[in-house]
């Protein structure tokens, strides 16, 4: 993992929407991607549910999320930002 939360948010989306946003809009919209590394790890019903899984495996700082069908959401680094 790089453990470099912003570098995860931007890189995370770059590959989400390079390789994974079609198939992802077709059978996950509405749902929340938590990435790690650039793979999607699996598909939650909300942000709270993919925050919380991130926050646990692999922890805060090292994963993004992304709701499928919007803009990306980041919370592991603004999290951090927040304490």
């Amino acid at each position: 993992m790089s453990g470099n939360a912003a570098s995860q948010v931007e890189s995370n989306y770059a590959i989400y929407l390079n390789e994974y946003k079609n198939e992802a809009e077709r059978y996950h919209r509405g749902e929340v991607a938590l990435m790690v590394d650039g793979e999607i790890i699996e598909y939650f019903p909300t942000a709270s549910d993919a925050y919380d899984a991130g926050c646990e495996r692999p922890g805060l700082g090292n994963f993004s999320i992304q709701e499928i069908g919007a803009a990306p959401i980041g919370l592991g680094a603004q999290t951090l930002e927040l304490l």
